[in-house]
């Protein structure tokens, strides 16, 4: 008896398979409808707007400082200064080769005249700190005095007293060391050599 229901049960289970997948409905096959492309429209270039720059007025110290004595515009100040380094790095390259000739050609005349003079060299070398030395000629004026005077030291800033005085400055802790006065003489910078005190 046990294989009977064994067997019924084997029986029931196929029917009811056999009916379960005869009520399954079948759907309908779509034909697959392929996809659209998907256009990528390019974007319209963007146009650069140049933007004006910021200017940021900004105080020239130094220009600000070199003029106080005098109305002088930026662009005469400019190529002021730049003539008058110029001729510095001139003197510099004198003064390294011991050049007298190349020195005495950025003279002006006052001071040719004055430092020709031998009771204006005996002043100077009697202010000297190595006593006894002798100027007896301006070309010893410039070994003994200038020389050893501007050595090894740069000039930072200019400074005008005048529209044709300009003195050649260093500035150390906010203070101005003069190592070069310079004269404008038909329009041409010319250094000036100070006098003795008297």
């Amino acid at each position: 008896m046990e294989k009977f229901f064994t067997k019924l049960s084997l029986i029931s289970l196929f029917v009811f398979l056999s009916c379960t997948s005869a009520t399954v409905e079948k759907t309908p096959q779509t034909e697959e409808q392929p996809e659209k492309p998907v256009v990528i429209e390019e974007p319209e270039p963007v146009q650069e707007i140049e933007e004006e720059p910021i200017v940021v007025e900004k105080t020239d110290d130094e220009y600000t400082r070199s003029t106080t004595a005098v109305s002088v515009s930026k662009e005469v100040f400019n190529e002021d200064k730049s003539r008058i380094l110029n001729i510095i790095k001139d003197l510099d390259t004198y003064m390294k080769n011991m050049d007298y000739r190349g020195w005495i050609s950025y003279l002006d005349s006052d001071s040719l005249n004055y430092w020709s003079k031998r009771q204006n060299l005996q002043k100077a070398a009697n202010r000297l700190p190595k006593k006894g030395l002798r100027l007896n000629t301006i070309e010893d004026y410039f070994k003994f005095v200038f020389i050893p005077a501007r050595a090894g030291h740069t000039v930072d800033e200019i400074r005008y007293e005048t529209k044709s005085l300009v003195k050649a400055v260093q500035v150390q802790n906010n203070t101005d060391v003069v190592y070069y006065n310079f004269h404008k003489v038909n329009g041409q910078w010319k250094l000036v050599l100070p006098k003795n005190p008297d």
